[in-house]
């Protein structure tokens, strides 16, 4: 495929749905008390509603729509730099994307706040994000056609 935009969203899709899978198998081990899913719901919902039937199709849109950012973002870094190294940039491209989200924009909305007090939800999250990583940055590897721009 060649058009850069729709793999990255095909491919965070795609990356989404395993990133949320993974989650919710940690959640059901007892290691992740809230989910991916619950916190995306959050971004625009009180906490009451997030796992009503509304609060959780609210979430799988958002869940998908930022997935879809981040591998769209993963696209035009392998367009631009090539490639080599793919596994490195996508995990790098993800982690940049989970230190702004959860280290950033979730202290700034003051949504969650119960999530710093649990370190083996963060490890979820973490171990979560790099399944997301691992399966985009394949996608876009294998099924991308674009090749690097190097003019000069």
């Amino acid at each position: 495929m060649r058009d850069t935009i729709t793999i990255g969203a095909i491919a965070g899709i795609i990356g989404t749905i395993g990133m949320h899978i993974t989650n919710m198998f940690l959640k059901s081990l007892g290691l992740v008390k809230i989910t991916t899913l619950q916190i995306a719901s959050s971004l625009f919902l009180d906490w009451d509603q997030i796992n009503t039937t509304y609060g959780i199709i609210v979430g799988y849109i958002n869940h998908f729509f930022i997935g879809s950012i981040v591998g769209v973002t993963i696209a035009f870094v392998f367009k631009y730099t090539g490639k080599d190294y793919f596994l490195i940039k996508g995990l790098g491209i993800t982690g940049i994307f989970y230190l702004v989200s959860m280290g950033f924009m979730i202290p700034l909305l003051k949504i969650i706040p119960q999530i710093r007090n649990s370190p083996s939800t963060l490890a979820g999250h973490i171990i979560s994000y790099t399944v997301y990583a691992l399966i985009t940055s394949v996608i876009i590897y294998h099924y991308s056609k674009f090749t690097v721009n190097n003019k000069k």
